[in-house]
């Protein structure tokens, strides 16, 4: 079903959170981005109905992470397996998202000229984009692994294990914790810091350790689901 070999994959996964710790904060430091973000809210509403009732400042602490505009990366975590089946990781996490971001970049632009394959979960959609802009927005010039405008389908070097689960039935239900529940994986999303925590967990507790280590957990999985997809008879 996998046909790359599992050595040639860059397992990934980033964890996000709004670029200021909440709106009010935002309009003292970054007034700009405060004013794109009120012009935008009636988007956020209509994207994610449910928060309806939520304040403007309650929808920029819960959503604002989703989108590169509005975000900050404050981990990578990168994994790869070695040809004697060994898992190695390598976690990038940090207050300094451009330094975070050059060292992503040096590592991915290794991993570019070793042919690898990038893997994630919603990778195409939320990875892929977030570093991009990420990196565009600290004026870094994207690795050549993350696909652009103009790289053709079948120049695209990318996994993305949601794509995978959907069988292209998009809108089918797919998140990475659904996946580990029915392919026996234990999940990550048990956890203290889990993905909507994180931007609380970033700001107002800064426990940036264990939202690095709830990052590695989602990478553990990839690999995990990956193998189970390679042993399929």
């Amino acid at each position: 079903m996998i046909n790359i070999p599992i050595t040639k994959i860059l397992f990934l996964d980033i964890e996000t959170v709004g670029g200021c710790p909440d709106l009010e904060s935002c309009e003292r430091f970054s007034p700009e981005i405060a004013e794109q973000f009120e012009k935008y809210f009636d988007w956020f509403q209509k994207r994610f109905p449910e928060d309806i009732n939520l304040t403007k400042d309650d929808v920029f602490k819960k959503r604002s992470a989703l989108v590169p505009e509005f975000a900050k990366i404050v981990c990578v975590s990168m994994a790869f397996v070695m040809d004697n089946g060994e898992v190695k990781k390598q976690t990038f996490s940090g207050e300094d998202e451009k330094e975070l971001l050059l060292q992503v970049r040096n590592l991915l632009d290794r991993c570019h000229k070793l042919d690898f394959y990038l893997c994630g979960h919603n990778l195409k959609n939320f990875d892929i984009p977030m570093l991009a802009k990420r990196m565009i927005i600290n004026g870094i010039l994207p690795s050549k692994l993350l696909p652009s405008y103009d790289t053709k389908p079948w120049e695209v070097k990318a996994i993305d294990t949601k794509e995978i689960w959907q069988y292209g039935a998009y809108t089918s239900i797919g998140s990475l914790d659904l996946v580990c529940s029915t392919m026996g994986i234990d999940t990550p999303k048990d956890g203290e810091v889990t993905g909507d925590k994180v931007h609380h967990a970033y700001w107002v507790e800064q426990k940036l350790q264990q939202i690095s280590e709830y990052c590695e957990k989602d990478v553990d999985v990839l690999v995990q689901f990956i193998k189970k997809l390679k042993e399929l008879k």
